[in-house]
């Protein structure tokens, strides 16, 4: 699922982890994918937020088409459909309340795939239009609550940065912010600046 140059810089993070003291274990939380009970959530969240401005319709060309779309698609859930994607939001945390008691952190890529061209919501060829089609190890945090934090762990053979991300329990940002910390003490990743990538216009 990650691009190997991402799942690359990921696996040599967790090794100096590793060689910095973490017990590292390669274990699966357990969940399947919660998207749909997400995009209810975020989507009928974003018809709210855009409430004071007017309706959806009097915000075309003043807003991203992006987020009109998804807040079109928000506005249309019923008390049920919220109701719903609230419970699974629920049991996702009560699931990850039990790992963490066996796991101070979970340790994932922040993306899985490098960065795409400026000016996309996605990158080219995805069968979504929708963010969260490139987001999978990020969402079901912010479902969650728990904090989490992305640190620099290396380059893809094209030169772009690839993100470590550090998930806690949740009111555990003191342990996130500790690994990160450990993290960037036995690595420089963090000092290093990507070379920026542009396209010369020659016309």
């Amino acid at each position: 699922y990650n691009d190997p140059d991402v799942d690359a810089a990921v696996r040599a993070a967790v090794a100096a982890l590793a060689e910095a003291g973490a017990i590292v274990d390669e274990v699966d939380p357990g969940f399947s994918d919660p998207v749909d009970a997400f995009h209810v959530l975020w989507f009928s969240g974003e018809a709210k937020v855009l409430e004071p401005y007017g309706s959806l319709a009097e915000l075309t060309g003043r807003a991203d088409p992006g987020l009109l779309r998804t807040a079109a698609a928000g506005s249309r859930c019923s008390a049920s459909d919220y109701l719903d994607a609230m419970a699974v939001r629920m049991r996702l945390g009560q699931l990850m309340g039990r790992f963490h008691q066996d796991f101070d952190v979970l340790i994932t890529p922040t993306l899985p795939l490098p960065a795409f061209p400026v000016g996309q919501d996605v990158p080219d060829g995805s069968p979504s239009p929708d963010w969260t089609s490139w987001t999978p190890y990020t969402y079901p945090f912010n479902m969650t609550q728990q904090p989490a934090l992305s640190v620099p762990c290396g380059f893809t053979t094209a030169g772009l940065p690839v993100g470590l991300q550090i998930v806690g329990a949740r009111h555990a940002d003191a342990t996130v912010l500790r690994v990160g910390q450990a993290y960037q003490t036995v690595t420089d990743w963090h000092r290093r600046t990507p070379t920026l990538m542009t396209q010369e216009d020659n016309s």
